[in-house]
């Protein structure tokens, strides 16, 4: 058998000791509570790590555009790690369920491993027993999923959504780099080959815009700048030539100044930016405005998202009853390993899941009670999983005791017949 760890020691050193002889010692009072700390405590390291793991990997999937406006001058360091900061409550709120029953599913795995589970059991402990640490983690994860997707989640992306606008490239000369073809704006791009001395001025300039859809105009220009002129921006080119590329050929029209439409979308008095999903709090989301009702597709949407706020932190506990419920009960090696996959596959499953769930929601409103299965399903199976392995078992920890104090006294080291 294999050494066990720590956890194991604690539960061994109990029932080797005298009051662990007694009901009480094996079924709660200190001893227990020693266990769950302990328990917890792993589970809570184990959490963090994870989840610092999945942030890190989320935000360095979600920035390769913030790095190249980052590079480009038009966003600053300060608010970059800003923008980090205000969008962990969004990664929080779809992966924390992931993340606790990944968490919970490693944690205990390592314990029956380690023979640590089979030493509780052997103690008297019940499945509902050794599964309530994890059931406690569940229930603090969920709170902190809650509070991420119901109060933190549509203040930080409006202060993202906020920076995301005022980070879009000023367009100055000193924001471009010379020697290839960049993004100005949808459809048109810049590209030259030095700056004057001063800064202001771009010399060589090859401009193209694709805006209009059965023409492509190419403009070349000696010089040019950015100005702007009743809030609209202009990018003002001198000494060039534009070439209009049609099905009919290729029209060519040379010009002293030529000024170029630039929107931004950001100029002075300027309409107000759209707002998203995740900028509505929830108590909006589930009771739309009119203008959000004429549009039945559209509010379909905002009753899903607003659902959906509050079935994620239920999905938190849910799915780690069916973990615990996987896992916890006693098993051969090979089931044991197998309930393992299948919980792993449960927790990737919060994740991946949902997304054709809640489609077909938005396109079937009638559905939308349909969506509460997802948490409670998982409870109900977990939780019976644990209920009937104890309910499999009820001689184990009774008949164990009493055969204890009945034979116990015939094992005396000096040979004495008891009394």
């Amino acid at each position: 058998m294999r050494q066990s760890s720590c956890l194991a020691a604690e539960t061994q050193a109990e029932a080797g000791s005298p009051s662990s002889q007694a009901d009480k010692a094996l079924t709660g009072g200190a001893p227990l509570i020693t266990i769950y700390r302990h328990m917890l405590g792993r589970l809570t390291v184990t959490t963090a790590l994870i989840m610092s793991a999945i942030v890190f990997e989320q935000i360095l999937h979600k920035s390769p555009k913030l790095y190249d406006l980052l590079m480009a001058g038009a966003l600053s360091l300060d608010r970059l790690l800003s923008i980090w900061l205000y969008i962990l409550p969004v990664i929080f709120y779809h992966a924390t369920p992931e993340i606790i029953s990944v968490a919970v599913a490693f944690r205990y795995y390592q314990w029956i491993e380690n023979n640590e589970v089979l030493t509780l059991w052997s103690a008297g402990r019940s499945s509902r027993q050794i599964a309530c640490p994890g059931i406690i983690v569940a229930m603090l994860a969920a709170l902190f999923c809650a509070l991420n997707s119901l109060c933190l989640l549509p203040l930080s992306w409006a202060r993202l959504e906020d920076i995301r606008l005022a980070a879009l490239p000023d367009l100055s000369a000193n924001v471009l780099q010379p020697g290839y073809q960049q993004e100005i704006t949808p459809g048109i791009s810049v590209a030259f080959a030095r700056r004057s001395p001063d800064g202001t001025t771009l010399e060589d300039i090859v401009a193209l815009d694709g805006r209009k859809e059965h023409a492509f105009t190419q403009i070349w220009a000696r010089r040019g700048r950015f100005l702007e002129s009743d809030g609209i921006s202009l990018l003002v080119l001198d000494s060039g030539a534009y070439f209009v590329r049609t099905a009919t050929g290729i029209k060519k029209v040379d010009f002293d100044t030529f000024s170029l439409p630039v929107p931004t979308g950001t100029p002075g008095g300027a309409a107000p930016r759209p707002r998203g999903f995740y900028e509505e709090p929830v108590k909006r989301l589930l009771n739309p405005p009119i203008e959000v009702r004429i549009d039945t597709r559209v509010w379909a949407r905002w009753l899903v998202e607003g659902h959906r706020r509050i079935i994620n932190p239920l999905l938190c506990f849910g799915n780690v009853v069916l973990v615990l419920g996987l896992l916890v009960p006693r098993r051969q090696r090979v089931g044991q390993t197998l309930m393992f996959a299948l919980a792993v596959a449960s927790a990737f499953a919060t994740n991946t899941l949902p997304d054709p769930i809640i489609s077909l929601a938005t396109r079937n409103i009638e559905l939308l009670p349909v969506l509460y299965l997802m948490p409670t399903v998982p409870a109900i199976v977990g939780g019976l999983l644990l209920v009937g392995s104890d309910m499999r078992r009820p001689w184990f920890s009774a008949h164990g005791r009493s055969w204890h104090h009945r034979f116990a006294p015939a094992q005396l080291s000096d040979g004495r017949a008891p009394k």
